[in-house]
């Protein structure tokens, strides 16, 4: 009896190249997958600093807004470190940078650094926080304003940084006649 065919398997090289180009592209596709959870981890803390930091600034432009009697302490002509003023509710609040880093805030009277509640996230360094103040001397007829200078760093994961620089304004709502 006779077979018509010879039945032939791969070879043992065969099977040890195909296996290999294999493990080749696993590694490959692995350090890529492991790389994008990585820069997406950086990328959600990121994201995450720039909402506390976001809030923290509307909140004081929210307060300087419906504030009045405004000061500033400081480097003085019309710039300064740390705003004072009356809320709305009528209390005094004053915000500053705090020694650690962070922007923080006094309501009630003495303000120190020590004293003040932080508004941001330790992870937030705070470089510098200027004050530039306007309008807020007597019949001079400009509706008082204020911008806020921050300049800084996030840290975004145990290796990586991001600096920043924001400027925003307030101008007070209630009417100046």
């Amino acid at each position: 009896m006779k077979l018509g065919k010879k039945l032939r398997g791969f070879t043992l090289i065969e099977m040890i190249v195909s296996v290999g180009l294999f493990s080749v592209v696993m590694l490959v596709v692995t350090a890529a997958y492991l790389a994008i959870i990585t820069l997406d981890k950086e990328s959600r803390s990121t994201n995450e600093l720039v909402v506390n930091l976001s809030f923290a600034l509307e909140s004081i432009a929210r307060n300087v807004r419906t504030g009045t009697n405004y000061s500033c302490a400081g480097a003085g002509n019309g710039t300064c470190e740390q705003l004072s003023f009356i809320n709305a509710e009528g209390q005094s609040i004053t915000y500053m940078r705090k020694p650690d880093g962070t922007i923080g805030q006094c309501t009630g009277g003495a303000c120190t650094s020590t004293t003040a509640v932080g508004l941001t996230d330790p992870r937030i360094a705070i470089e510098s926080l200027t004050f530039y103040v306007w309008g807020v001397g007597t019949g001079d007829q400009t509706q008082p304003q204020v911008l806020m200078s921050v300049r800084g760093t996030m840290q975004a994961s145990a290796t990586r940084t991001v600096d920043f620089t924001i400027q925003t304004s307030a101008t007070q709502r209630l009417l100046d006649l």
